[in-house]
């Protein structure tokens, strides 16, 4: 029963994320590179991917007994609640800076999570130290005058987080914790994110109206979210153990009298 509710939830967060793509693509057709048009376009767009964030955060919170350990339960948990508060400050309070304080957050507890080596394992993942020594050094460099605004040097900070927690996604398969399928969900989710977020930092270097700047930042715009959703099903979907996941996760394809050809995050 719970894995047709999972598999219905991915599916849901897919037909939304198709629609509200898709919106993004009309909008840009119809406007063009002109950035007051396309955000009076914006409209019920920002609830729609709001939602996103937010059937993902039911479906990790649907893993109970189904997952890897109670404490890869907790982080994977608290990061996606995380998340979902860091969309909100986006898309609904419309305060960026807050938003991205929190994904800070989020890529800490990824950090944390992708870097264990057992279910005991309470050990300060080293690379953290590098984000959080960015973080005196992007406030210094604001308070000292050498930026306008606090945005540029938070974004750096942000990028930093990204980046380390990209790499421990990465090497979290030779941890030897995660089961191959997990890590392999943990590394091309963090992929898919990383990109998203290249996109985000490409979208808001925006220029006059139909400038080549201001049509790259658009195009990039439109493209967060087809990085943003398959990483949060993967990183999502990653809490579960194999045998708990939904059907659609592994696809075999008959091929007349040969053995199926199977694609799958699973082996």
């Amino acid at each position: 029963m719970k894995k047709k509710v999972v598999g219905s939830l991915v599916v849901a967060v897919a037909v939304l994320a198709v629609f509200s793509i898709a919106m993004d693509w009309m909008a840009f057709c119809r406007c063009g590179a002109v950035e007051q048009c396309l955000v009076g376009c914006y409209g019920c767009r920002h609830l729609l991917k709001l939602a996103i964030p937010a059937i993902m955060t039911v479906v990790v919170f649907l893993i109970g007994g189904d997952g890897i350990c109670p404490k890869d339960r907790r982080l994977l948990q608290a990061a996606f609640v995380l998340a979902l508060c860091a969309e909100f400050c986006m898309k609904v309070l419309h305060v960026n800076l807050l938003g991205i304080c929190f994904f800070m957050a989020v890529q800490t507890l990824f950090i944390f999570r992708h870097s264990r080596g057992s279910d005991s394992d309470r050990n300060f993942p080293r690379i953290l130290c590098i984000p959080l020594g960015a973080l005196p050094v992007a406030a210094t460099s604001f308070a000292f005058g050498l930026f306008d605004k606090p945005t540029v040097p938070i974004v750096a900070a942000y990028g930093v987080f990204v980046a380390c927690s990209l790499v421990v996604a990465c090497k979290a398969r030779g941890k030897g914790y995660f089961p191959s399928g997990n890590a392999k969900l943990i590394k091309w989710g963090m992929v898919l994110f990383f990109c998203c977020d290249v996109c985000v930092g490409i979208s808001g270097a925006t220029g006059a109206d139909h400038s080549a700047r201001e049509i790259a930042a658009t195009i990039a715009h439109n493209f967060v979210w087809a990085f943003y959703t398959p990483a949060l099903v993967l990183l999502g979907l990653s809490g579960y153990t194999t045998s708990s996941l939904p059907a659609l996760v592994h696809i075999k394809i008959p091929t007349g009298g040969l053995s199926p050809f199977s694609i799958t995050f699973f082996r």
